[in-house]
């Protein structure tokens, strides 16, 4: 990640990948927790089921092999 931590705070949606801020980084994850006071919405994408997918608008549970998928349909959106 390029971009400051509170630059988060001014985001309108946020994506979660293999990762569980709220756990590892509680400090950061406040910013996102203000963001959704704004009104963003935070997606968490991952295998295991943790407290920053508790906290999340939209949580998707990946099986293996298929990141490769999801990534590919992501970028063919635009």
């Amino acid at each position: 990640m390029t971009n400051h931590w509170n630059d988060l705070a001014n985001s309108d949606c946020l994506l979660i990948v293999g990762c569980n801020p709220a756990e590892n980084h509680p400090i950061s994850f406040k910013w996102i927790t203000q963001a959704q006071d704004k009104g963003a919405k935070l997606i968490v994408v991952d295998p295991r089921f943790t407290r920053s997918a508790a906290k999340a608008d939209l949580f998707i549970r990946l099986r293996p092999g298929t990141d490769i998928a999801l990534f590919g349909g992501l970028i063919n959106m635009s």
